[in-house]
């Protein structure tokens, strides 16, 4: 190879690994605010929905948003993921079910731990009713910005979820009107 394009490889070469570096710093530094934003957000009673009624679920890592807010839009549905190194086995104590997250609009599968307390789904009003409320409306739950990485599986992560207190969940239904029956 010519000394002048092994000079130009090089230097390319040279441009990609301080542009990983910079990226790669700049994503533990991400991580490291985001432990430290964590750590705050247990310190202060009430920012995330109640703890008591907390379940855990996996959700894809792409699927993921903290600490926003969402509705069961389905029932259980008899599908489980098959991620190479995910073995069925470990699927047995999750029911899937399909979420719609209220800051995007989007509907996306959650994988919600059997003993998580989560109500039955209606399926005329076509969401999981709230219990504790207006049985009219939707039960809303909050995502905790928490996560943890499930098994040595890089798409899949564990999450902690509990239900929205049910004024900010009135206060949320008030500007939302997708959920409601528009016969």
């Amino acid at each position: 190879m010519p000394e002048k394009q092994r000079n130009l490889v090089l230097s390319n070469s040279d441009d990609s690994r301080r542009s990983f570096m910079k990226k790669g710093a700049l994503a533990t530094g991400a991580l490291a605010l985001g432990a430290s934003g964590t750590a705050m957000a247990q310190e202060d009673d009430g920012v995330f929905g109640d703890l008591d009624d907390a379940w855990k679920a996996l959700i894809q890592v792409d699927n993921f948003h903290p600490n926003a807010r969402f509705t069961f839009v389905s029932g259980v549905i008899e599908w489980s993921p098959n991620y190479g190194d995910v073995q069925d086995s470990w699927f047995s104590d999750y029911n899937t079910y399909q979420i719609r997250w209220l800051n995007t609009d989007e509907v996306v599968p959650l994988y919600v731990a059997h003993d998580a307390n989560i109500g039955e789904y209606d399926e005329e009003l076509g969401f999981i009713p709230d219990a504790d409320d207006d049985q009219n409306q939707p039960q809303l739950f909050e995502m905790n910005q928490e996560w943890t990485p499930f098994s040595d599986n890089n798409r899949l992560i564990t999450v902690n979820a509990s239900p929205v207190s049910e004024d900010e969940e009135d206060n949320i239904l008030d500007t939302e009107d997708w959920w409601q029956n528009t016969e």
